[in-house]
């Protein structure tokens, strides 16, 4: 029970034996007792290997009482929780944390609030840095597909069971279902979605108006670290995937925790990346299947990521020594684990290739241009990618010949590779664009061509115009127009991969101004405040020469 009087549903497992012993807490809003039977990580495992384990159903959420109100009230219920796990008389004083998406969340809302019994966690597909990198935002634009995913499918159906008067649950249920139509029929996702005003169920009201939200509003630091770094102290393991629509704050996250190390001596991170999306670590994804060890039941050594996190607590609560590389990545194409000191690798190398007019890449930059209309009306649906959406999106390495074939979709791409190629580590594409608009948004994707003509998406990202000064963790910097007809230049974060491409295979980039329903559709026309911007169509021209350097610039490395 916390301290004002609201009960939360823990379930809790005891290893054999008199004990007291270490403990695992996990925290989240998705009924923890799917976890105690099939989670990601098996609980029983956990306890066998002598922790005590504890899983919680957040405040507000299916056993747990109050209201719930989501990132904000775990600082201070995190912080509470670990204190009462901490004295029990079954536990030794030592607590450490695990959990995925807002069960890592949760992990440093803790911190934050102030738990020293903490001392260790793990973290998997993590937002916990930041609101405006993959969560709520990415370039500037808003994740409006994911946060439709989750306010309507993963929150909204335990709220609207938890209200007590029939008409109003009958009113919000109805609610729901419009909501369900808009979604069905696109209109939901459409352009200028965000300002068309229509009755939605409470959660996913919170969830647009946080996409309505400055992108330095207070609202999106509420329960996130990027502001609190001094927190993390102790030993923090992050998992991710290449395919998660949080890999950028998972690896921002890392980067950071790595400086602050050097910087402070507080623990180094460790870091395990698969080839796998935000609810898909099985190894086999968007129809590529990239080996068994890929799975996250098998990983590069028997028992997967259960045992895993059995030896990552072990050391750092029993204060076992560690016998391994911090760093394990899966490198796609190659389809192998290598381990490392650091990722990426102090070895790599950066490598520029030019977008020319003729729709090479190629490591001269030719000059010329080449233009793609912008319609808001009618933009390019998203296609496999780091997403996280609903029904037929799926996440992960997609075929993207359909989209190449439109008209307002441009290709540029590489000879046939006469040795192989791996990108091991950050990418962005710096794109030199003209518009007649006054905003635009210019999405780019990163795709191995296979011999047989597939497109198969690596990685990609989108950059808002209005938004290029804005910090993209942060949210610090200004908004501004485009102004028609004048050169300008987008820097698209890809976030990064481990990649091989295969002899014979091509590197292709494709350039779009949308991609919908994952992100919210541009209408070309920047709006400074709150008011409404009517969609117009634009013409996108881009650049290429000495001048004008559209590129893509990646981290290369030898195959370990």
């Amino acid at each position: 029970m916390l301290s004002d009087g609201t009960a939360l549903r823990t379930i809790l497992l005891l290893p054999a034996g008199s004990g007291p012993w270490p403990a695992l807490l996990m925290r989240h809003p998705y009924d923890v007792s799917a976890d105690e039977r099939d989670g990601l990580i098996d609980v029983t495992r956990l306890a066998e290997a002598g922790f005590v384990v504890a899983l919680q159903d957040v405040r507000g959420r299916f056993g747990s009482e109050g209201d719930f109100d989501p990132c904000r009230q775990e600082v201070a219920d995190g912080a509470e929780a670990v204190a009462w796990l901490s004295a029990l008389p079954e536990c030794n004083g030592s607590v450490g944390m695990w959990g995925a998406s807002y069960a890592s969340d949760t992990q440093f809302s803790a911190l934050m609030g102030g738990a020293p019994a903490l001392k260790a966690l793990a973290a998997t597909v993590t937002p916990a840095l930041s609101a405006l990198d993959g969560f709520r935002f990415r370039g500037g634009v808003p994740e409006l597909g994911s946060t439709l995913a989750w306010t309507h499918y993963a929150i909204a159906p335990d709220m609207i069971s938890r209200i007590a008067d029939a008409g109003e649950r009958f009113a919000e249920e109805e609610r729901w279902q419009t909501t369900e139509a808009a979604i069905a029929g696109g209109t939901a996702c459409g352009a200028a979605a965000l300002q068309s005003p229509r009755q939605v169920e409470a959660a996913v009201a919170w969830g647009l108006d946080r996409l309505r939200d400055p992108l330095d509003s207070p609202q999106h630091k509420a329960g996130k670290i990027v502001e609190r770094m001094d927190a993390v102290d102790i030993p923090v393991l992050l998992i991710g995937g290449w395919f998660d629509v949080f890999l950028g704050s998972t690896l921002e996250l890392y980067r950071r925790l790595c400086a602050q190390s050097r910087d402070r001596g507080t623990p180094a991170p460790a870091l395990i990346v698969g080839p796998w999306s935000h609810s898909n670590m099985s190894g086999t994804i968007a129809g590529t299947d990239y080996g068994s060890s890929a799975s996250a039941q098998e990983l590069w050594r028997e028992g997967g990521l259960t045992e895993q996190h059995v030896r990552w607590f072990a050391r750092a609560l029993m204060h076992e020594q560690p016998a391994e590389k911090p760093v394990h990545v899966f490198v796609m194409g190659s389809n192998r684990w290598v381990a490392l000191e650091e990722f990426p690798p102090p070895q790599v190398e950066a490598v520029e290739l030019f977008l020319s007019a003729d729709g090479s890449l190629s490591e001269a930059p030719l000059p010329g241009a080449r233009a793609l209309q912008s319609d808001p009306a009618a933009p390019v649906p998203t296609r496999g990618g780091a997403v996280l959406l609903f029904g037929s999106f799926e996440a992960g390495p997609m075929d993207q010949t359909p989209l190449e074939a439109r008209s307002d979709v441009l290709s540029w791409r590489t000879d046939p590779l006469q040795k192989s190629l791996t990108i091991l580590g950050s990418m962005q594409a710096v794109i030199h664009l003209e518009t007649t608009g006054t905003d635009a948004d210019v999405v780019v994707r990163l795709c191995d061509e296979h011999p047989d003509g597939r497109s198969l998406v690596i990685a990609d990202g989108v950059q808002r115009g209005s938004a290029r000064d804005v910090d993209p963790v942060t949210g610090a910097g200004d908004r501004r127009p485009l102004t028609p007809g004048r050169d300008e230049e987008f820097v698209v974060d890809l976030w990064s991969t481990a990649h091989t491409f295969l002899p014979g295979h091509r590197m292709r980039v494709d350039i779009a101004p949308s991609s919908s329903p994952r992100w919210d559709v541009g209408t070309n026309a920047f709006e400074p405040g709150a008011g409404e911007a009517r969609p117009v169509a634009a013409q996108y021209t881009i650049r290429h020469g000495p001048a004008h350097p559209s590129r893509l610039i990646v981290q290369t490395a030898d195959v370990f």
